[in-house]
């Protein structure tokens, strides 16, 4: 049984699917730990979640009052995480069921020799079920620029399911993270990448529900080409190993 992780769940009008997501997790292993950190969701997400934390003692549910974006969610949960000592592996997901906790055992064993373990949507033998040509596309494109920009030695930039060891998360929360939507995935891999963190990926199937609505809109792409440029003219001295 897996005692020493925990999983980080950003969410924002995820009720449809917390708690399934949240079920299948500890199906996993009821010893894992699971932090919640909702953006004041109109949908009432966070009162599904304190419904299922009398049922599940390893759950917390940690309420802020805004969006302020899935990237630092994820590094509040860090936070929140890192207070236990005896957690040693940190897990980010999404809980739409477009990442599925049965690779978590494998993430984790995978960690275990590397300090981040990307569950990759593009290695050979992955598959990517439920995106249009033009969704796939467009993540291609902005894979291809990140890796042009950035080049980290990974094939996956963009998707957030991810392990990171306490080492990784120490040296993130160390730094100023400036990005907030989803190219904080990108920013977060170039500070480990430029303090010599190990990497491995995992192949996935990766599920789009088609009745959700994508968060890659026009602004996110705008915010991720930007931060990218940035990052390749000024990363290498903001964050210097």
């Amino acid at each position: 049984m897996i005692k020493n992780a925990a999983i980080i769940i950003p969410t924002y009008n995820a009720k449809q699917h917390i708690k399934k997501t949240i079920d299948d997790i500890f199906s996993i292993s009821p010893f894992l730990n699971i932090f919640v950190v909702d953006d004041n969701s109109p949908d009432n997400t966070s009162s599904e979640v304190k419904l299922l934390i009398k049922k599940y003692k390893r759950l917390q549910l940690i309420n802020r009052s805004k969006k302020d974006g899935r990237g630092s969610a994820v590094l509040e949960g860090f936070r929140q995480a890192k207070n236990n000592k005896d957690i040693l592996y940190f897990i980010e997901m999404d809980a739409d069921l477009c990442h599925n906790p049965e690779y978590i055992p494998q993430m984790i064993k995978k960690c275990e020799k590397s300090d981040v373990v990307i569950a990759s949507r593009y290695l050979p033998s992955s598959r990517i079920i439920g995106w249009t040509i033009k969704r796939k596309i467009m993540s291609f494109s902005m894979n291809l620029f990140a890796r042009i920009c950035l080049g980290i030695p990974i094939t996956d930039y963009t998707d957030g399911f991810r392990c990171y060891s306490r080492r990784a998360v120490e040296l993130i929360l160390s730094r100023k993270i400036s990005s907030k939507g989803y190219v904080v995935l990108s920013e977060i891999a170039y500070v480990c990448y430029r303090n010599n963190m190990k990497f491995s990926e995992i192949p996935i199937d990766f599920y789009f529900d088609s009745t959700l609505k994508s968060n890659l809109d026009i602004g996110v792409i705008k915010e991720a080409v930007k931060t990218l440029i940035l990052l390749r003219i000024y990363g290498k001295k903001k964050y210097k190993k």
